[in-house]
């Protein structure tokens, strides 16, 4: 009566796991999610042979077959097999059928699991990647909420053995989960998948190396983010010693910022009344300080008389060295920093973010103002840090926190924590952000920016800048492509950054590329 009732249950689960050999296929991670549900990792699969040796006669012939679906060498796989237990192999570049056909065998299982990353996968360089040896996240969001993330459950091939935990023939297998309904915990973040792959699927096309960033400007969430090159989350060590920067998130990472900074210098002047969008300005195409020729973006004969909104619109040199000696260098390096220049965003603790650079604290001479009033010199920003500023432009000058990661999540979508940081701040006057929108909207219409245009979906604002790095490649001196703007111009709903690096031209390499992604994003009619 006490073995056969009372201690039923618990003899039953010893005798099964007597019996049962499990080996173990992969270990299981919680997954993460754009801000529908949709899986950024585990959403491809992949093929594992599980090789039974018990099964099998001729290790010799079934090791050359294996040898040539898997890339190990066929006595490596024979003295495997010698060792009297299941070896478990991942099939990357075959179809299952052709694996079937050619490793039919009663010894041979064919199982189809989802792989964590894939060929396809969006989002590399913010998801970052784990470490195969020890399933520990190294990068990214992987990174940051390993913790979260890591479930300590694995996915197994289960089978029925004899004493001497041999599988026997007949009894099948079965793949099984080690884990129950509460052990399913992701993180949801704030990107928008499909938003993403436009991103990516463009910048693949147009950008070898570079930058872009999307937020709402609504919520400050940010619904994009991608960097080129890319790189394959599966095979990390190909990029150890590259110098191409494939790891590299260069959302994150610092560059001279170029002619976008005439934002800053034009905010400055607006706000301290130096001039007003009428003040006209006459131009020859340079202009001098210090003894020294500064030349005018247009260069030979200048754009003549000019009012301050249209010299904006043209990037005009001479105009903006002639605002900011009158505004004075304190006042515009204080900006820039109300704006968030010169130190990180802060989107999530752990996630590595550069801080650029903005000089302060220093005595400067004429010379110095009138470079950075042309966002020339030593400063240095982040596209995440300019999608900050136009973000808070569009916003008539609040300035919204932005979120990168929504919340700690189950797999069916409902919160257990929530990760969101919530903080309004009022940067500029709306009266001044209003002028300064009128003003990038005008880049579009009739100034350096008119590629970035997009009249049948309400329009565009935004400013171009051609970043001077003091850089040489290939003889000629390295210079960044900038777009920053937001769409559509009169319902502002999206801020978005260009950056391609040594691009040479905003406005005829960068501008389009926003106008494309744009345009895409637009046809989405979210």
């Amino acid at each position: 009566m006490y073995l056969q009732i009372g201690q039923k249950d618990d003899l039953t689960e010893q005798a099964v796991k007597q019996r049962a050999i499990d080996t173990k296929l992969k270990v299981v991670r919680g997954n993460i999610y754009d801000r529908r549900m949709i899986p950024f990792t585990n959403a491809q699969e992949k093929l594992y042979i599980v090789a039974v040796p018990n099964f099998m006669k001729d290790f010799e012939e079934i090791s050359r077959r294996l040898a040539y679906f898997t890339g190990y060498g066929q006595q490596e796989i024979v003295k495997m097999l010698e060792r009297q237990k299941p070896v478990i192999f991942v099939v990357e570049a075959y179809e299952r059928s052709d694996v079937e056909t050619q490793l039919e065998h009663p010894g041979i299982k064919i199982v189809k699991l989802n792989k964590r990353y894939g060929d396809r996968s969006l989002a590399r360089h913010l998801v970052g990647y784990v470490n195969d040896t020890d399933d520990v996240g190294y990068a990214g969001i992987e990174k940051v909420f390993n913790q979260q993330l890591t479930v300590n459950k694995s996915q197994s091939i289960g089978m029925i053995g004899d004493a001497f935990k041999r599988s026997i023939p007949g009894l099948g297998y079965r793949v099984t989960n080690c884990f129950n309904e509460k052990d399913h915990v992701g993180i949801r973040l704030t990107l928008d998948y499909h938003i993403q792959r436009i991103v990516e699927e463009v910048m693949d096309r147009k950008i070898r190396s570079g930058a872009v960033v999307i937020a709402d400007i609504d919520s400050g969430d940010i619904l994009a983010m991608a960097s080129r090159p890319n790189y394959s989350q599966n095979h990390i060590e190909q990029y150890m010693d590259s110098k191409d920067g494939e790891l590299v998130n260069k959302v994150f990472a610092a560059y001279d910022l170029g002619s976008i900074f005439k934002i800053i210098v034009a905010t400055a002047a607006l706000e301290d009344k130096v001039v007003s969008p009428q003040t006209l300005f006459h131009c020859t195409g340079h202009i001098d300080v210090d003894g020294k020729q500064f030349n005018c973006s247009s260069h030979m004969d200048g754009h003549g008389e000019v009012d301050f909104l249209h010299a904006f619109a043209y990037s005009c040199n001479s105009t903006f060295i002639d605002v900011g000696l009158k505004v004075g260098y304190n006042p515009i390096v204080s900006m820039a920093k109300r704006f968030g220049l010169g130190r990180p965003v802060d989107l999530l603790d752990g996630l590595y973010e550069q801080s650029g650079y903005i000089p302060e604290n220093r005595y400067v001479s004429s010379r110095e103002i009138a470079n950075i009033s042309i966002g020339q010199g030593e400063i240095l920003v982040t596209p995440i840090q300019v999608v900050d500023m136009v973000t808070t432009i569009a916003n008539n000058g609040v300035r919204k926190k932005l979120n990168i990661a929504d919340a700690v999540v189950t797999d069916m979508g409902n919160t257990i924590t929530d990760i969101r940081q919530k903080d309004d701040t009022r940067i500029i006057s709306a009266r001044v952000a209003e002028k300064i929108q009128r003003m990038m909207e005008e880049v579009t219409l009739s100034g350096t920016g008119t590629k970035a245009n997009l009249d049948e979906y309400g329009g565009t604002a935004g400013k171009t800048g051609s970043a001077e790095t003091g850089w040489m490649v290939d003889g000629e001196t390295k210079v960044h492509a900038w777009f920053a703007g937001y769409f559509p111009a009169q319902k502002p709903k999206y801020a978005m950054v260009i950056l391609v690096d040594n691009g040479r031209w905003g406005g005829s390499t960068a501008a389009p590329i926003f106008r494309d992604i744009a345009e895409q994003v637009m046809k989405l009619n979210y």
